[in-house]
């Protein structure tokens, strides 16, 4: 995950040569992130905060960079992404997320009405080239929250390309360690941004370049060329007479150790002399390759296709002890770590003054952690889901309730006879999905007695303010809401898949499940907030609340109505209350009894 400060001083030892007739290893993640970051540095000044290139458009960008390297005869023999990471890396994940989260309730704070609407050209110039991962200092976008399914729906760009897509390798650990040991065993250069890649043995034909080194030399030249810094460890450790001491391994050790400048870890790796340190070895191991999965265990023939969030989880139970513990944990047990099934969910753009967005899909979750457990080692009764973090709730995730499989098969009935209704009325695909997305937003807001935030949407996208020059956290909220729910039943689909494969026992009623999630949208036809109006324009135009209403035996109603909990049929209200409770954990279950009717949420705080 980096050494701050250690690649460029590193850099500077290595050398600057042809790529081109290379065989190179991409570390997939550090790619992706870089050209996003790349494409927001060109964004029309003054955008409001959801202003990001689509995923169809970041899609193409990571598939037209890659093709560039392919012009210029630079051969890639493999793409990796991390689908494991290790409880040692609980602490940094735990800070980067409370970081994301830092910047959403600042950017509610920042920004009280919403966000200025997109330009439909935002990103029309925007072009596939090599300098789209070249760094040019630090940009405003930066402070802006990451698109929530950024890696997950580039594999899916790179999984449709004929070329590329079976180059994917969704790995059981994490992505830079493969690619070490790739380049390692069979030679060739790894690209990637990761200076933890520097203090890997490559072997003696192995090296490293940083994206952002890497530049076209065809503008003055008569062929097509592509060249880079390439840095080897040998090299670079006979270069500074380190060989003997741990290499730049042992210099990055004394650097994280004494948090000091290259110069002076440098320094210190030579006088010490020895390498026989007990945190030296520690900090070595830390960063060599482990095999967390044996090499024919048959999961490995369906991670690739699976979202890296969801490879992890599926791993995870796969390793979990019968103690509450998985293989590489520590023995003192971090708060809510790897003592607990976990699940790190994607950070949405949401209003953190409102009900978390995962909240609604909850049930769809709590289906799927139950399937997953027929492929587990040892039964887990709970999981520890990671939203969004505060400093004052001491690192904690939320606790939900994984239900016994007679309950699921109880849920997994009621979803399909659902979505059979809503394809009823709903033929086409995109709007079916949709409203079932609506259909628990609505299912939810009854068993709380709250109005109905999709209702109140609809009523103000089909009046006559209903176009605006901004998009409210209303607005906002709700397609964070709807994405939730795709993202949720994306999880589902996934899960199926993978006790699909491995051939486990499921019931009839979870293959008839298995069917019904099979006609799935990706990730780049999701609903984005640029398009909810007219979606929820369409919605209402359809009369589509009487349809949903109907399904749920409840009265037809308004946005300035909230629904009384006792018209929710009393099976649904205790299952929705039920699945409240067990996300609170240690959390208290009170609750305002006052209902505003157009606060939508408001009077509770984020869970």
């Amino acid at each position: 995950m980096g050494i701050r400060g250690f690649g460029p001083a590193v850099s500077v030892y290595g050398v600057f040569s042809s790529l081109s007739g290379d065989t190179v290893v991409i570390d997939g993640p550090a790619l992706v992130h870089l050209i996003s970051a790349g494409c927001l540095r060109q964004r029309p000044a003054g955008c409001g905060f959801v202003c990001h290139p689509s995923y169809s458009l970041l899609g193409r960008m990571v598939v037209g960079w890659l093709d560039e390297l392919r012009r210029h005869n630079v051969n890639v023999r493999n793409i990796y992404f991390d689908g494991y990471l290790p409880p040692s890396k609980w602490a940094v994940r735990q800070e980067r997320l409370l970081g994301e989260s830092r910047k959403m309730k600042d950017l509610v704070a920042s920004h009280p009405v919403g966000s200025p609407c997109s330009p439909e050209n935002a990103f029309a110039d925007l072009k596939a080239e090599i300098s789209l991962t070249q760094s040019f200092g630090r940009s405003a976008a930066e402070n802006l929250p990451k698109p929530p399914f950024l890696v997950p729906a580039a594999i899916e760009a790179l999984r449709n390309s004929q070329y590329w897509g079976p180059l994917i390798q969704v790995v059981p650990g994490e992505a830079d360690l493969f690619c070490a040991e790739d380049v390692r065993q069979k030679g060739g250069t790894v690209l990637t941004s990761d200076s933890d890649l520097l203090i890997q043995d490559l072997g003696e034909n192995g090296n490293v370049c940083f994206f952002g080194d890497i530049v076209p030399t065809d503008r003055f030249a008569k062929e097509l060329g592509m060249s880079a810094c390439k840095i080897s460890f040998h090299d670079i450790n006979n270069q500074l007479g380190i060989t003997n001491v741990g290499g730049l391994t042992r210099v990055a050790f004394e650097k994280v150790n004494g948090n000091i400048p290259f110069s002076e870890a440098l320094r210190r790796a030579k006088n010490e002399g020895t390498v026989d340190l007990p945190e030296f070895r520690g900090f070595r191991e830390e960063h060599q390759m482990k095999d967390y999965l044996p090499s024919d265990h048959p999961v490995l023939g369906v991670l690739s296709t699976l979202d890296p969030r969801i490879s992890e989880v599926v791993i995870q139970t796969l390793l979990m002890e019968g103690n509450g513990t998985v293989p590489g944990s520590t023995e003192e047990k971090a708060s809510r770590g790897p003592e607990d099934l976990a699940m790190f969910l994607p950070i949405m753009i949401e209003n953190r003054d409102q009900k978390s967005c995962w909240t609604l899909s909850a049930d769809i979750r709590q289906v799927t952690y139950c399937i997953l457990q027929k492929i587990a080692r040892h039964q887990s009764a709970k999981i520890i889901e990671y939203r969004m973090l505060d400093a004052s709730s001491a690192l904690a995730g939320r606790q939900l309730d994984i239900p016994g499989y007679g309950e699921t098969i109880s849920r997994s009935v009621s979803v399909v006879n659902t979505l059979n209704k809503l394809g009823e009325n709903f033929p086409e695909p995109a709007m079916r999905w949709f409203a079932y997305a609506v259909y628990q937003e609505v299912e939810w807001s009854a068993a709380e007695q709250r109005s109905s935030l999709s209702a109140k949407l609809v009523n103000q996208m089909t009046g006559p303010f209903g176009n605006t020059e901004e998009y409210s956290w209303d607005l906002i909220h709700f397609t964070a809401q709807v994405q939730a729910t795709l993202y949720s039943l994306r999880m589902l689909r996934q899960v199926l898949h993978v006790v699909a494969f491995l051939d486990r026992d499921t019931s009839a009623e979870i293959q008839q499940l298995s069917g019904q999630m099979a006609p799935f949208p990706p990730i780049d036809e999701w609903p984005t907030v640029e398009g909810m109006p007219d979606l929820l324009n369409k919605f209402g135009e359809a009369n589509a609340f009487a349809i949903i209403t109907d399904i749920l035996e409840i009265p037809p109603f308004e946005a300035a109505e909230a629904p009384n909990k006792t018209t929710l049929p009393k099976k649904q209200q205790k299952r929705k209350r039920g699945i409240l409770q067990g996300q609170r954990g240690q959390e208290s279950s009170k609750r305002s009894p006052s209902v505003n009717t157009f606060a939508i949420l408001s009077q509770e705080s984020q869970d």
